[in-house]
């Protein structure tokens, strides 16, 4: 009943967005339509804020930024031939994530293994291979000319109009065309095994423009799809999204990897990435202290034990991180955001304030930050200040539901300010 008091009273400073749209017939059932309303841009005149109904109010916190990224390289660097960044474990879970039917004459699994034998065999970077088949098939639910029947897993043939291109027998004979015909465009070398890509041949002698020349992913731009001006990219974003360090088993069992192969500061950094999204703080701690022993001026490090801090509640701790990190990183949006959740949570609403205004500033557009503007400007009793930047923020965010519900509440615990000069006469 609360609730729904401090709904309807906030509705009254309140006009919908648009007028309802003309009942449908009956015979057609509709949703329910839920129209955000439309609260005055500046704080309603002759109105005041009830600061003890404010402080028992739980508006709503924005969550913080994901600051830490792993760095990435240049597309337009990433060679054809080369090794596999992302392990055949990831590759098959980021594929099950994304589609966990996907349409094969085979298992999954026997699927990721043909490309990461077949690949390796001749040199193709394999996880980048499986990434061109995930986007040539929609992560094998197809639903183009080629039809999951046919194994044939890049649209070899495939020219449109109903053209359904080539068929092979099984998956990994379709797995060795796709690898063979990548290679006859980045290589000269012959394929190891008996040649089974029917265009391969045609690609050798007929077209020396581009046969053993397309040496990088970026190079299919154009002639692998027309006009795919930015298709190698679209298969690398793909690669490195399987590849993130989220908290499954086949990230942690490919951190374990990295850091035997080599215990720099990245593979620390991306071990400590994969225990964070686990929750395993004290093992994030301990990697990104490791990596910051192994390259005291990189700043990720710091940045790192940042938002573990933060994360496991120590907020006294993530603050003191956070500004040892931005002494290194000052211009760092998405952490000076994220500063300013720590301060709101210590207290120090004023601090907050300050380095959200920072932060809005660098990216105006930035919903989330200004939400937490709003909520430090509230904390330090600066109710028209607040008003003010959460209508703003919904201008930019009209479907953030944390921006219209602390919009809700401020407007549920504004009140007369005849009232309250009443009362003081009647004492």
């Amino acid at each position: 009943m609360r609730l729904a008091a401090l709904l309807a009273l906030s509705l009254s400073l309140a006009a919908p967005v648009a007028a309802a749209p003309p009942t449908p017939p009956a015979s057609i059932e509709q949703p329910p339509l839920v129209r955000r309303p439309a609260f005055p841009a500046e704080f309603p005149v002759g109105r005041i804020v009830d600061e003890k109904l404010v402080a028992g109010l739980r508006f709503a916190v924005p969550q913080p930024a994901d600051a830490l990224k792993m760095p990435v390289q240049e597309p337009t660097e990433i060679s054809i031939m080369g090794d596999a960044a992302a392990t055949e474990e990831q590759m098959l879970a980021y594929l099950l994530r994304r589609n966990p039917q996907p349409k094969l004459t085979g298992t999954p699994a026997e699927l990721v293994h043909a490309y990461y034998e077949e690949a390796e065999r001749e040199g193709i970077r394999p996880d980048v291979a499986l990434a061109q088949a995930f986007k040539e098939t929609g992560f094998f639910a197809y639903g183009g000319d080629v039809s999951w029947q046919q194994n044939n897993f890049c649209g070899l043939g495939a020219t449109g109009g109903g053209v359904k291109g080539l068929s092979f027998p099984d998956i990994r004979t379709g797995v060795r065309a796709h690898i063979q015909h990548l290679l006859a465009y980045a290589s000269k070398d012959l394929p190891t095994v008996p040649i089974v890509d029917p265009r391969y041949s045609h690609i050798r002698t007929n077209r020396p423009d581009v046969y053993g020349r397309l040496t990088r992913w970026t190079d299919l731009n154009g002639v692998w799809a027309v006009p795919g001006k930015t298709y190698g990219q679209e298969i690398l974003l793909i690669r490195d999204a399987a590849r993130a360090p989220d908290g499954s088993d086949a990230a942690l069992h490919a951190a374990n990897l990295r850091l035997m192969q080599a215990a720099d500061a990245d593979a620390y950094i991306y071990r400590g990435l994969v225990y964070l999204h686990r929750h395993a703080y004290d093992n994030a701690l301990a990697d990104f202290t490791a990596a910051q022993k192994r390259d005291m001026k990189r700043p990720a490090p710091y940045l790192g034990i940042a938002l573990t801090h933060a994360a496991a509640g120590h907020s006294k701790d993530a603050r003191a991180a956070y500004e040892r990190y931005l002494k290194l990183a000052p211009d760092d949006a998405a952490a000076r955001y994220n500063y300013g959740l720590v301060l709101l949570d210590t207290g120090a609403a004023d601090k907050a304030a300050a380095a959200l205004r920072q932060t809005v500033a660098a990216n105006p557009q930035t919903a989330d930050a200004m939400n937490a503007l709003g909520l430090a400007q509230l904390r330090s009793r600066d109710y028209r200040g607040a008003w003010h930047t959460w209508a703003d923020a919904a201008r930019i965010a009209p479907e953030n539901a944390d921006i219209l519900i602390n919009q809700i509440l401020l407007a549920a615990s504004c009140k007369d300010a005849a009232e309250k000069k009443e009362k003081k006469k009647r004492k």
